[in-house]
């Protein structure tokens, strides 16, 4: 009554309220108390707003309070501390890396130990947090700007940007030290090797030069090899091929989802090849398409890295991501890079998952 009264005493009408909505679903909505809210009569229900004379030394002042739902509001509950830190490491990418590390490590010529194999999965999960809690310290100012991104951790400020450098840290070092000790030096330098490039090279490349996607296919391509590594202690041929499959694969799988997410890159300033260069985009999706059909079908029996079998196994796979790619790369809109996109998802488990039963014999 207070504040009513002094507004009284400058203006002679009070504005109607207004009731923002949010516009950014990250950002979390508390419900209001009913005693703050001036509610008009239930005779009134059917109004759009109800008007309301109050006095105040002497003056009138209209005050229309506009209807509103009190159960639009929502309750602002805490999430679970180890949720926050799921997403703070993006979970989803980091199994998603782990379990292109275990494919290496099952294509690896050597005697499987649990323990070794334990160690190289744990060690890569942990770099990978790192890596990704990294990335959400450097584009915070960013993701706030892109729908896709704004409900994240530091966005919305579940964490402190000291918080998230203390648990990159962590897990670096964690994960380095298993990777040492568990599996073997050259698998933690390449773990190491990932953390730097991802957000070292890529991460902050994002918004200066089209080459980041080629530097983000370089960090896909590296944990395959360090799982092949902790089984082997070497890097050979047949590892390399495995690191071209994975390095290639990177290219329909990113362009096919960026495509329909150019409009948030754009306004967040990211220099990615959907944003600066449709018509590179588009080639460069057909032209590791193909590079996968040879990779699959020719280098990998020829390095001994599978079996003929494999050649002929796969063939299926990639003859669909081919078929994809060409309908994405002659013409682009949302469903083609939307079916792209989703089929990248399932070929790249299958095709590890082909190369491991090929494996099964030797």
């Amino acid at each position: 009554m207070l504040a009513l009264t002094r507004a009284s005493r400058t203006c002679c009408a009070v504005p109607s309220a207004i009731i923002q909505k949010s516009y950014a679903a990250a950002l979390p909505r508390t419900k209001p108390n009913p005693d703050e809210f001036v509610t008009p009569p239930v005779a009134e229900a059917a109004e759009p707003s109800s008007s309301k004379q109050l006095t105040g030394n002497g003056k009138k002042v209209n005050l229309v309070v506009e209807r509103m739902s009190i159960d639009e509001w929502a309750h602002m509950k805490p999430g679970g501390l180890i949720k926050d830190y799921l997403q703070l490491s993006k979970s989803r990418l980091t199994m998603l890396i782990t379990t292109t590390a275990v494919g290496g490590y099952m294509m690896g010529s050597g005697a499987f130990n649990l323990s070794t194999f334990a160690a190289c999965a744990v060690g890569t999960a942990l770099m990978s947090s790192s890596a990704n809690a990294c990335n959400h310290l450097l584009e915070a100012p960013y993701d706030a700007q892109m729908k896709r991104t704004q409900a994240r951790v530091l966005v919305v400020h579940r964490f402190t940007p000291l918080n998230a450098f203390t648990f990159a840290n962590v897990t670096a070092l964690g994960g380095m030290a298993l990777l040492w000790t568990g599996c073997n030096p050259l698998t933690a330098a390449l773990g190491l090797l990932n953390v730097g490039l991802y957000a070292g090279v890529y991460t902050p490349m994002k918004r200066h030069h089209v080459g980041c996607t080629w530097a983000g296919a370089v960090v896909g391509a590296i944990p395959p090899l360090m799982g092949y590594t902790a089984i082997t202690g070497t890097l050979d041929p047949a590892s390399f091929v495995l690191a071209a499959v994975l390095y290639s694969w990177q290219f329909p799988h990113f362009n096919g989802l960026s495509w329909n997410l150019r409009a948030d890159y754009s306004r967040a300033g990211y220099r990615v090849m959907c944003v600066t260069d449709e018509d590179l985009c588009r080639r460069t999706t057909l032209r590791h398409s193909i590079a996968l059909l040879g990779l699959c079908s020719i280098a990998a029996p020829l390095c001994n890295l599978t079996t003929s079998t494999f050649a002929w196994d796969s063939l299926p796979l990639n003859a669909a991501m081919l078929y994809l790619s060409y309908k994405f790369y002659r013409q682009p809109d949302a469903k083609s890079s939307r079916a792209l996109f989703r089929f990248s998802l399932l070929y790249l488990p299958l095709v590890m998952v082909l190369m491991v039963i090929s494996n099964c014999g030797r």
